[in-house]
């Protein structure tokens, strides 16, 4: 049934088109805000409060190479708090990218992960957590199906260890693209970590096999 407690998104002024909106990831901020991640349609992020009233949006979509305000397949959402202040920590997955914006919308940051079509942001501790669904070939770094891993980068957002990809490699300080090693992953669509550190990755389109457990060492 539908509830009319909340106006649908074309009534709230939210979408203009309802077709256009294919919501994903969600976050909750400290003070109970909820934000939305509509990365399989018209690429913006919304703010709603806890009773779910929608207070704003931002982004939208890109069709540039280079434009942190605006989004390619802003696939999930995160609230990233080992900061002085909570960011809100958003997937851009086109652009192998992770960009982190104010709890209001204005941008901050971002990371570049060359060949890394990341999913959901994990953070877990001090570090960033991320399950890569898509890889690039060796020379070929387009998006490909049937590859991918796990990425984990460094309070200071440095890679710093991709299970079933290759060990992160740097020139002049850039990071060079990243790929799968061992074939042991199909589209990593999301990672957990648990209170010992293990992961637990689950896999889109790899045949119905359950998540696996990666258990960490010290």
């Amino acid at each position: 049934m539908p509830c009319d407690c909340v106006p649908c998104p074309p009534k709230s002024g939210i979408f203009f088109d309802r077709n256009k909106s294919r919501l994903g990831k969600t976050a909750v901020a400290p003070n109970g805000d909820i934000y939305v991640a509509d990365g399989y349609g018209s690429q913006f992020i919304l703010r709603f409060n806890q009773h779910g009233q929608f207070i704003s949006k931002f982004g939208g979509k890109s069709t540039q190479p280079v434009n942190p305000s605006k989004f390619m397949q802003a696939h999930g959402v995160a609230i990233d708090s080992r900061g002085k202040q909570p960011l809100l920590l958003v997937t851009e997955r086109i652009r192998n990218e992770f960009n982190w914006f104010t709890l209001e919308g204005q941008h901050v940051r971002g990371v570049y992960l060359p060949g890394a079509y990341v999913s959901r942001p994990v953070i877990h501790g001090r570090e960033l957590y991320s399950g890569v669904c898509f890889g690039a070939k060796p020379n070929d770094y387009r998006m490909w199906q049937g590859r991918g891993f796990v990425t984990i980068l460094s309070e200071e957002d440095r890679v710093v260890s991709n299970p079933g990809g290759q060990a992160p490699s740097f020139e002049g300080g850039q990071l060079k693209v990243m790929l799968q090693d061992q074939p042991v992953f199909h589209n990593c669509h999301d990672v957990c970590v648990d209170s010992q550190g293990d992961l637990y990755v689950c896999q889109w389109n790899s045949g119905n096999v359950y998540p696996y457990k990666l258990h960490r060492e010290d």
